[in-house]
């Protein structure tokens, strides 16, 4: 991967270099360079290709673009800001290079700038954005009155007029007018995400009047927040501590909420790069945002940019009401790229802050398990459990259920078997547990009939599984009933035809219904997949001297 120091250098030669390079000597070869890292989401090569590709073609719109959301997507805003001024200065019109544009004139305070690239008719903006900017950019500008009228303007679209009175509401209390702010919340219609709930009731505390606000975070809209920050609020109230509104403390904190409003709207309707460009921009002006870094490190780490993830959650500070968030992110994030031991300590380090915390102690059990540590897993699952708040919680099967794969590769049937059933109890059409037992009791030879029940519902449940597929035949083999046995068989390699196991169950199958040199094919097609030792040895056996054979020694 190209060197991040490099990239920005060549970033500030782009801004000043008017001299292009030959076409045959550096564009094309930059531009799919550059065109391929975009496509596989290597924002730091794509920025350093791009840049390579702008100095031979200085004018290139297209490339330009391409450029600009690179630099954006690896945290460089103002080389992203360069581009996007270039990009004006030579006529190309494009809606977020005039977002970068105004986001730059906010950060340096320059209200008025930000205010006239808004009124610019030439461009056309997101008219939540335009309307949200404009009226914190004129309360900026201290043009107090004609902001809130901008921001509180009625819209046709509900969304809008419901996200102006919120930000309303919160350029009051900014201006420490407390008590005109809860009017507009206590109003109605400012309600329109969990911020907005924490800041009335942030103001309504620091009006004293703390009751009302607990009651909203226990019993009204802010409910059902679980996440650390209206946790410690609730206790603050329920205390009659002193509280002070501080969620806006500048007209840049203003338009970094809303920007972060809008990737956060932006990640939900799937578009991750666009969400990207939103939450580099609010960080930008609010650079202790921890939900702009946490939304910008799960859209990195679910584009597989491990590297660029981290920085993000390590950049949200240990006393930040975010930072068990911003660890298990950390922690995911590690898991995917198979930095185990990474993700490991990393929920360890949760844990410490967290004790109480089920997920984390299940997720610690997750990675434990995928790690090949079956003991230290059986007691991380064992934690959850036992923290549960009662024994039938629905959802808690999957518990038993991890516990249970623990127990049965550590060879603990009798702990396995009550654990798998205990899981069914709580769900007791969930096809996974059901595949899980029923094969396991197919394995063992036991209980048959109820095996084949159990996995008869799964493939009900779940009829596009082939590892459940496999689980019918295999029930059917091991019952004599071979001709059911192909039936499911030959379902199963359809839907998994990349697996040792399954090819290997296949042979054996085609061997009983006298198929034998397509039972020798499987058997060689499961060799070729890798499987354990202990399996490849046998399946070499029944290669050798057939299933016959080989059963008749066992």
């Amino acid at each position: 991967m190209a060197n991040l120091l490099k990239t920005l250098s060549l970033a500030a030669t782009m801004a000043l270099s008017t001299v292009p390079m030959a076409r045959s000597e550096g564009f094309a070869g930059a531009f799919l360079a550059a065109k391929s890292a975009n496509i596989a989401n290597d924002y730091v090569d794509a920025a350093y290709y791009y840049t390579q590709a702008m100095i031979a073609e200085p004018d290139n719109g297209y490339i330009m673009q391409g450029g600009l959301f690179a630099f954006l997507a690896v945290g460089d805003v103002p080389a992203a800001e360069a581009i996007a001024r270039k990009m004006a200065a030579a006529g190309f019109k494009d809606e977020y290079a005039h977002t970068v544009m105004i986001a730059g004139a906010f950060s340096r305070l320059d209200y008025s700038a930000a205010l006239g690239l808004m009124a610019d008719p030439s461009f056309e903006m997101n008219p939540l954005v335009k309307q949200l900017l404009s009226g914190w950019a004129l309360v900026g500008m201290d043009e107090i009155d004609t902001g809130l009228e901008t921001l509180a303007t009625a819209s046709e679209n509900d969304a809008i007029t419901s996200f102006g009175l919120y930000n309303k509401g919160l350029v009051l209390a900014y201006l420490d007018r407390l008590s005109e702010a809860d009017a507009v919340f206590s109003a109605g219609g400012a309600y329109v995400n969990r911020n907005s709930v924490l800041a009335h009731a942030q103001i309504l505390a620091a009006l004293g009047q703390h009751a009302t606000a607990l009651e909203i975070m226990i019993n009204g809209a802010g409910a059902g927040f679980s996440d650390r920050e209206s946790a410690d609020l609730r206790v603050q109230l329920a205390a009659e501590e002193a509280v002070t509104f501080d969620r806006i403390t500048a007209p840049t904190d203003g338009a970094s909420e809303t920007l972060l409003v809008i990737a956060d709207a932006l990640r939900s309707d799937d578009s991750q790069r666009l969400s990207l460009l939103y939450a580099r921009l609010a960080l930008a002006l609010q650079p202790d945002n921890a939900e702009a870094l946490l939304l910008i490190g799960d859209i990195l780490t679910e584009q597989s940019q491990f590297a660029l993830a981290l920085k993000a959650y390590d950049a949200v500070p240990e006393g930040n009401p975010w930072v068990l968030n911003a660890k298990t992110g950390r922690a995911l994030n590690l898991r995917q790229n198979n930095d185990l031991d990474g993700a490991i300590t990393t929920l360890r380090a949760a844990i410490e802050i967290k004790p109480d915390s089920i997920t984390l102690w299940q997720s610690l059990g997750d990675v434990l398990r995928q790690n090949g540590d079956l003991a230290p897993a059986r007691e991380a699952y064992t934690e959850a459990i036992e923290l549960l708040p009662a024994p039938d919680i629905r959802a808690a099967w999957r518990l038993f259920y991890a516990r249970a794969v623990v127990e049965h590769r550590a060879d603990n049937w009798p702990a396995a078997e009550a654990d798998f059933r205990q899981a069914l109890a709580l769900n007791p059409a969930q096809p996974d547990a059901l595949n899980y037992l029923g094969y396991s009791l197919v394995d063992r030879g036991e209980k048959l009939d109820e095996a084949l029940g159990m996995i008869e519902t799964a493939v009900e449940a779940k009829p596009d599984s082939g590892a459940i597929a496999d689980s019918l035949g295999w029930v059917y083999y091991r019952l004599g009933r071979f001709e059911d046995a192909e039936a499911a068989m030959e379902v199963a390699v359809k839907l998994l035809p990349v697996d040792p196991i399954l090819s290997d169950h296949f042979g054996d199958v085609l061997w009983m219904v006298d198929r034998k040199r397509e039972a020798r094919f499987q058997w060689r097609r499961a060799l070729s997949y890798g499987p354990e030792e202990g399996d490849a040895e046998r399946i070499r056996d029944k290669l050798s001297r057939g299933l016959d054979a080989v059963l008749a020694d066992e």
